[in-house]
């Protein structure tokens, strides 16, 4: 009994994940990067993260609303889904951000603004920073 209840509560977990995520898929035309150096939910950021300099910076790029997501060393292009090809990004517009092509999860942002720097003070060489707006985290389509 107890297993009966584990397997359809995890059959229903994964029915909420897949609806969820879904809903707000990237289009296989959305540009997707991969952040070496990370990324990060700003909405659930870690303790102690700098989100006041990310805010900061995010006005002054001229970001039109407040960040939800962050890529850190996000220099190499990706496919968005197995299906699409590498698309390129302006630095600006909507992007998906992954800690790699087989990340778990990604971010996925429909406006975003990004500068090649070493604005966080995270690598000894500049890195292309992304900061985005209208995030969500979700489940990467290519290892699904």
């Amino acid at each position: 009994m107890k297993r009966m209840l584990c397997v359809a509560a995890a059959a229903s977990a994964a029915l909420a994940l897949a609806s969820s995520t879904s809903a707000q898929a990237a289009p296989g035309t959305t540009p997707a990067r991969a952040c070496s150096l990370g990324t990060v939910d700003l909405k659930n950021p870690p303790l102690g993260y700098p989100v006041e300099r990310i805010n900061e910076l995010a006005e002054r790029l001229g970001l039109a609303q407040a960040p939800t997501g962050l890529g850190v060393g996000c220099d190499t292009a990706l496919r968005t889904d197995p299906y699409s090809e590498i698309h390129p990004y302006s630095n600006a517009g909507p992007v998906v951000l992954r800690a790699g092509e087989t990340a778990r999860t990604q971010i996925y942002c429909t406006d975003s603004v990004a500068v090649l720097g070493n604005i966080l003070d995270t690598a000894p060489v500049a890195t292309l920073v992304v900061v985005g707006s209208d995030c969500v985290v979700q489940a990467n389509p290519i290892i699904i």
